[in-house]
């Protein structure tokens, strides 16, 4: 009997490679989203920084001048989050995007794989049973040769 053969190999393999391709596409999102997020919690932490100095340099005595320009900077700090908040919200749902995509890869590869599972297991039962066939024929064979000899002797 011939070795297996799965018809649909080359199609695995395709959709395998572009899981892989997948896989790194979500790698290269997760990485630009923890970015961000490290961008945003360096604002914020930041933020809160400048504003703790703010409240120790009143308590000290301040300036007006001086408060003018902390809390410029803290308002300056406030857009930058905004607009920082909006570029996680980006990168989140270009990574969430990904992770579908490669989920939905991973199950079309999963139902191939399945798929070329059944077919080998087919393919091994009919290897059995062919190979029982011809052990039976031959036993058969054997046996009426035996009952044929059996007989001219008798």
């Amino acid at each position: 009997m011939k070795k297996f053969e799965f018809k649909l190999q080359t199609v695995l393999n395709y959709r395998q490679q572009e899981e892989d391709m997948f896989k790194q596409q979500l790698a290269r999102a997760r990485l630009e989203l923890n970015k961000a997020q490290d961008k945003l919690d360096s604002l914020l932490t930041n933020k809160k920084d400048i504003q703790a100095q703010l409240k120790k340099s009143e308590r000290e005595g301040i300036d007006i001048h001086q408060a003018m320009l902390y809390r410029d900077y803290i308002a300056m700090l406030k857009n930058k989050i905004i607009e920082q908040i909006k570029v996680v919200n980006k990168k989140q749902q270009h990574f969430d995007k990904c992770k579908q995509k490669l989920l939905d890869k991973a199950k079309e590869c999963k139902i191939l794989d399945k798929l070329k599972e059944r077919r080998e297991e087919e393919h091994q039962q009919e290897f059995l049973r062919q190979q029982q066939k011809a052990i039976d024929e031959v036993a058969g064979n054997s046996f009426n040769r035996q009952n044929a000899s059996e007989e001219v002797i008798i």
